[in-house]
């Protein structure tokens, strides 16, 4: 009796473990993951992508700045790494927080990510869609613009060190869905220890719709992988956070191969920082060409984007104390083919920007004659950079 009555309690006793343990496992959950490239959104104003790791449906939402921001989607189910996190710009001299809360479907507490927004107020910001089809500003870096050739111009500007600044301009193609230039001023002021801020999103000057999803890598096209190619590097605004941020909008972005991405064209932006270090103010223009371009890929809305078929880059130095050049001034020019491009970085792939001028059909550094005059700008343009020691230095 007793041997039966102990064989029937240890039956009983497993059985409840069983069921416990089964219970236990319906309500495991794996970790969810929720995250943004940069903890500081930019006082602007614009979109950036959220990304969301997760078993099962999900829902997010803004706890704190729902009046300002908003997400798109709000609920999913899985991984998802192109959330867009649209926000308003700044109005005001104070940063203030954004809080996003993730929740899954079991009950368990949500999730929740801190972001702050720049102070603004004073930091002039514009609005989707205002483009020109002229540069009025009368800015050294900037190419020539024309009202027939159907891109529009676009500016920004910058606050660093509680000083306004501009931070770069643009030439944009709607139908490419690039920038044909990104023109730029570089100098100490624009450099610090921010790094890379990994802040792909869309730029707030134009309507998404109109830009390149770029929330992850390009899908391959007809010729292989490309990169996600900056015209402005990102190592060129490094002052703060939300400088670097501004590198990241789509707007910069063409699609590069890697090899030259990641080659002599990462040599080449090496080399005008450190030009930018021995000058006063280093002024650029970086390019592509789109002209008889033929291969492409996807954005991650499966947009096709053509592939540059070149790129170019002009720098104009001025260093007040140099004997160099004319005025303080003195010029370069380098191009690349995007389909063959030499391994190494050399004087061979420099051509005057009168050469690359003739090449683009258009002017380059359009202001300079109203700072040293028509003959003195001319020469400068002229000069083959080649045969000019310091830049080789």
């Amino acid at each position: 009796m007793k041997r039966s009555l102990l064989i029937w309690l240890l039956v009983v006793a497993a059985l409840v473990n069983s069921c416990t343990l089964g219970f236990q496992s319906s309500h495991v959950t794996s970790e969810m993951h929720l995250s943004v490239a940069s903890a500081t959104l930019p006082a602007e104003g614009g979109s950036v992508f959220v990304s969301v790791q997760a078993d099962g449906v999900w829902t997010l939402e803004i706890t704190e700045g729902a009046e300002w921001a908003s997400v798109s989607p709000a609920t999913g189910t899985g991984d998802r790494n192109n959330i867009v996190l649209s926000f308003a710009a700044n109005p005001t001299n104070r940063t203030r927080a954004l809080v996003l809360a993730l929740s899954g479907g079991t009950g368990s507490a949500p999730l929740t990510l801190s972001l702050t927004q720049a102070a603004g107020g004073s930091v002039p910001g514009g609005q989707a869609g205002q483009g020109t089809a002229f540069a009025a500003p009368h800015w050294l870096e900037l190419p020539e613009t024309s009202a027939t050739d159907g891109l529009d111009f676009f500016s920004r500007s910058c606050t660093i060190n509680g000083k306004a600044l501009r931070n770069y301009a643009f030439y944009w193609d709607y139908t490419h869905r690039v920038s044909h230039w990104v023109a730029y001023p570089l100098c100490s002021v624009y450099l610090g220890n921010s790094g890379r801020s990994e802040a792909w999103g869309y730029d707030p000057l134009l309507p998404a719709a109109k830009q390149q999803n770029l929330s992850s890598g390009y899908k391959r096209g007809d010729n292989g992988w490309y990169d996600r190619g900056h015209q402005l590097p990102s190592a060129d605004r490094t002052a703060d956070d939300a400088l670097n941020a501004t590198t990241f909008y789509s707007t910069n972005i063409t699609p590069q191969k890697n090899d030259l991405n990641a080659g002599v064209w990462a040599t080449l932006e090496g080399k005008v920082r450190g030009w930018a270090k021995s000058s006063d103010t280093l002024y650029v223009v970086t390019g592509c060409v789109m002209d008889g371009a033929t291969h492409y890929v996807y954005d991650r809305s499966d947009v096709k984007i053509m592939a540059p078929t070149a790129y170019f880059k002009a720098v104009l130095r001025y260093s007040k104390n140099s004997t160099l050049g004319r005025g303080g001034y003195m010029a370069a020019a380098f191009w690349y083919d995007h389909a063959s491009y030499p391994d190494n970085f050399s004087s061979s792939s420099s051509l005057s920007v009168k050469a690359l001028e003739d090449r683009l059909g258009y002017q380059l550094f359009v202001n300079l004659p109203d700072a040293v005059g028509p003959a003195a700008a001319e020469a400068i343009k002229s000069e083959n950079p080649a045969t000019v020691n310091w830049w080789w230095q």
